[in-house]
């Protein structure tokens, strides 16, 4: 099942979605109640996006100003020399999320200049590539002192017992098996985004 389009405006807890002039217990309602759409994070609390919350609003003609602060264009960036692949996460990514901006490469040492001047929040980084390979990719960004958030997620066909040894010793955040759902794909940038500690995974 695809995951349907949302904002990646950094999301809400409830207590957070409750300045709108509600209490906790209204937003929680609304949520467990499916009117309001919501996620879970790993600890079971829950997420709002500022535009579901936004349409639910609207949607119930409450008149209430809801000023999205903050809300700015996230930006990715996707290193894989797998062209056609490169450009099919892009366009997943385009077409499920909003307000992000995503730029591709297949060239490690273009990836580093990248890394300084497009700042992205999230790398989704393949780890076997000619000349600077995943792995030192990681290496490089480890031993930057980077002055802005930055996730790493692997996606790679060569998640080997030994690749995901290195990888648990690396600057990765999460890893998955290549071919990976459009759905998981989503999920995985999401919660990056939001800040999740998820962990490695090597998902067959």
């Amino acid at each position: 099942m695809l995951v349907e389009e949302v904002s990646i405006a950094k999301p809400l807890g409830v207590g957070q979605a409750a300045q709108i002039r509600v209490t906790t217990r209204t937003i929680n309602n609304w949520i467990k109640s499916g009117k309001l759409k919501a996620y879970a994070t790993p600890g079971g609390h829950f997420r709002v996006w500022p535009s579901d919350l936004k349409k639910f609003l609207k949607a119930h003609n409450m008149d209430i100003n809801f000023d999205f602060k903050g809300e700015q264009r996230r930006k990715i960036l996707v290193i894989d020399d797998d062209e056609s692949y490169a450009e099919l996460v892009r366009e997943v990514l385009h077409d499920k999320l909003e307000n992000c901006e995503v730029t591709i490469t297949q060239d490690g040492y273009e990836a580093l200049i990248l890394l300084g001047e497009f700042k992205p929040e999230l790398i989704v980084l393949d780890l076997m590539m000619p000349g600077i390979d995943g792995f030192k990719v990681l290496d490089l960004i480890a031993n930057r002192k980077a002055n802005y958030p930055l996730k790493v997620l692997v996606l790679s066909r060569n998640l080997t017992a030994s690749a995901i040894d290195r990888l648990k010793r690396s600057r990765a955040d999460q890893w998955l098996a290549k071919p990976v759902s459009t759905a998981e794909l989503v999920h995985s940038v999401l919660n990056l985004l939001a800040g999740e500690e998820l962990g490695g995974m090597d998902v067959s």
